[in-house]
């Protein structure tokens, strides 16, 4: 490792920092850049290998083992999250190490660049009750065309040709009547999934609805009245339906 561009460092930082040898060819970095805890960011330099001339700044896999601690990145959405989080700043992820290769001209603002990025996605953890709502979506659907794969699903059916207005999220063919399946985030979308199943019951449908919850309890009392009267089940939020809509479907299969 060139100690110039170490030394050079060290003076644009006001000499606030400092390195430690990791091990040969290895340099830690120590500087006010931590995680949301207070922990200090784990910061790596040595010599990139694959592009001659330019230094890695790399966390070896440290912030996702810091980030375990308390939040685990578990499913394909958040790890499509974290991906984007990387990408986005310009960084590349390898087998859970985050890391950058620069020109050393350009050391200084890598590190800031680097130090950025490791602390978003160290604040996953600070947002994931946020991240889980907002890709409720989007976790219905892979659970579905994942898990649910012998109901043959179909996405966005419309039961009754004149109504493209009625649409149900997912269709399922079962041994008697086909399951409709609605995801419902919100008092708006519990509205339209009640107006749809009345008029589906009330052009003579054979069908059975299903209704999963993003939050059964947030909804207004009113719409889970009405909600709650219009389908033939329902599961109170996603955890309970991946728990057991399966055995429930196979219930209606049989």
């Amino acid at each position: 490792m060139n100690l110039v561009y170490l030394d050079l460092l060290k003076k644009q930082f006001n000499n606030k920092i400092s390195f430690r040898e990791k091990r040969p060819g290895i340099m830690q970095l120590f500087a006010p850049f931590y995680h949301e805890d207070g922990d200090m960011l784990d910061i790596f330099l040595q010599e990139s290998k694959e592009n001659h001339g330019k230094i890695r700044i790399s966390d070896f896999g440290m912030t996702l083992m810091h980030l375990s601690y308390s939040y685990d990145i578990d499913s394909p959405n958040k790890e499509r999250i974290f991906n984007k989080i990387v990408t986005e700043n310009g960084l590349i992820t390898e087998n859970g190490t985050i890391y950058t290769d620069i020109d050393p001209a350009n050391l200084y603002a890598g590190i800031f660049q680097f130090s950025q990025t490791v602390a978003k996605v160290s604040s996953m953890r600070q947002f994931k009750n946020e991240v889980v709502q907002g890709l409720f979506y989007e976790m219905l659907k892979e659970f579905v065309f994942k898990d649910l794969l012998q109901f043959n699903p179909v996405a966005s059916v419309n039961p009754l040709p004149d109504r493209d207005d009625l649409e149900v999220d997912y269709a399922l063919t079962t041994g008697g009547k086909p399951i409709y399946l609605f995801g419902i985030k919100g008092f708006n979308k519990a509205r339209l999934a009640t107006i749809c199943c009345l008029e589906f019951q009330k052009a003579k449908s054979s069908f059975r609805s299903v209704m999963i919850h993003e939050d059964f309890e947030a909804l207004p009392k009113k719409d889970r009245s009405r909600l709650t009267s219009a389908a033939d089940k329902q599961f109170i939020d996603l955890e309970d339906f991946k728990k057991n809509g399966k055995d429930y479907l196979e219930r209606e299969s049989a």
